[in-house]
């Protein structure tokens, strides 16, 4: 069924109705509904016109300037709402209008990611690391890394952006992630591409002697690589064998009350 009859069509349609055909006859002849042949001929009735009437429709509220103006303050301001461009740009069409034109544009209203900011220092440092170690995978079937965490109450919410598409970790689109310090839980844990490793609750803070205890008393009887090389922080811890720890552990004398303590 055609969407629009062209007006040799409409004309046919017409002179079928002034021989009495019925409009359900001259619909089947066109193959359309009946309801257009209605308006065919009510449209000729009234104008004596064939052609169907162009409609305008409704014309943008706003100038390209207007939204070239809206875009920019939403580039610079990614976290302000619709609402906030809208007043401060003074763009002319309603707040609907304005997260369409925005949604046109390609800015996309999606809840900002949070994470740790890294300072250039810091990119540097791991990227050299990574050049460092490009080595097989035997060297790496003989590493364990090891690191600390406190896990804390925040009070961070859930924020909404405006940002395009494949941009949710960029810098300007992201937040800070803050620690209220109300609650808080330190863990140690160690990884290997052998073995998902050991998540361990620390109480109190990770000294140096805390840590030598938990390096001896959990990583090592926890692993299942003989040999093995400690990294924590990007830095090799050293070198150790788990015979050699097993040794060390049967020759030691048991510890009494007081020395735990």
């Amino acid at each position: 069924m055609p969407r629009h009859l062209s007006e040799a069509q409409r004309a046919r349609a017409i002179a079928k109705l002034e021989e009495n055909w019925s409009l359900t006859e001259v619909a089947a002849e066109l193959n359309v509904s009946k309801s257009c042949i209605f308006y065919i001929k009510k449209r000729y009735y009234y104008t004596q016109r064939l052609q169907r009437t162009i409609r305008q429709g409704i014309g943008k509220v706003s100038t390209e300037n207007e939204d070239n103006a809206l875009v920019e303050f939403i580039n610079h301001n990614p976290f302000k709402t619709a609402v906030k461009a809208r007043e401060e740009t003074l763009f002319p069409g309603s707040l609907r209008t304005t997260q369409r034109r925005l949604k046109q544009c390609g800015f996309k209203n999606c809840v900002a990611a949070h994470k740790m900011f890294l300072t250039e220092e810091h990119k540097q440092r791991r990227v050299q690391f990574a050049n460092e170690f490009l080595q097989g995978n035997e060297f790496w079937n003989n590493v364990m890394f090891s690191d600390e965490k406190t896990f804390q109450s925040s009070k961070n919410e859930r924020l909404h952006i405006y940002r395009s598409r494949n941009t949710r970790f960029e810098e300007n689109y992201t937040l800070s992630t803050t620690n209220s310090g109300r609650f808080s839980v330190n863990v140690w844990a160690w990884i290997s591409v052998h073995d998902p490793g050991v998540c361990w609750q620390i109480d109190g803070r990770l000294t140096s002697a805390h840590y030598t205890n938990i390096l001896e008393n959990v990583m090592l009887p926890s692993s299942s690589i003989p040999n093995f090389q400690i990294y924590s922080n990007m830095a090799r811890v050293k070198e150790a064998k788990k015979d050699d720890h097993n040794n060390r552990k049967k020759s030691s004398k048991p510890k009494t009350k007081r020395e735990t303590t």
